[in-house]
């Protein structure tokens, strides 16, 4: 860390973080990574129908979105739902998916894969 990027304070992290993931490593150590970073309740979606359903049950301070899901599916239908809302999100890829991305996507990062605590303190930090 350098002085230029300070820590969140822990009382300005988003308590209830969505993590939109169907690799179930990847989401475990996703959930562990916002755990040490202060988040409260981390919800995990495999899938765009389920993240839809909980974004319709539930409110929540950020999200983390895996660009590219299984079954050919992408989160950008979830990510334009959470922009609608107003819930600032992150994408994460492994590839460079992100050059697909339309410019006004509004994410505040783009994460790659394999990412650190570091990275995704970063990111969220924008």
């Amino acid at each position: 860390m350098t002085s230029a990027e300070p820590d969140l304070p822990a009382s300005t992290f988003p308590l209830r973080v969505l993590l939109v993931e169907d690799n179930p490593v990847i989401a475990m150590n996703t959930e562990a990574l916002l755990e040490d970073l202060g988040a409260r309740e981390i919800i995990i979606a495999a899938g765009v129908t389920d993240a839809m359903r909980l974004i319709d049950d539930r409110s929540f301070n950020l999200a983390i979105l895996d660009l590219k899901l299984g079954d050919g599916e992408d989160s950008l239908p979830v990510a334009e739902r959470l922009g609608e809302a107003g819930v600032p999100y992150v994408f994460a890829t492994g590839f460079n998916e992100e050059d697909g991305l339309p410019p006004d996507h509004g994410a505040l990062a783009i994460l790659k894969k394999p990412y650190s605590f570091e990275d995704l303190r970063r990111a969220i930090g924008r």
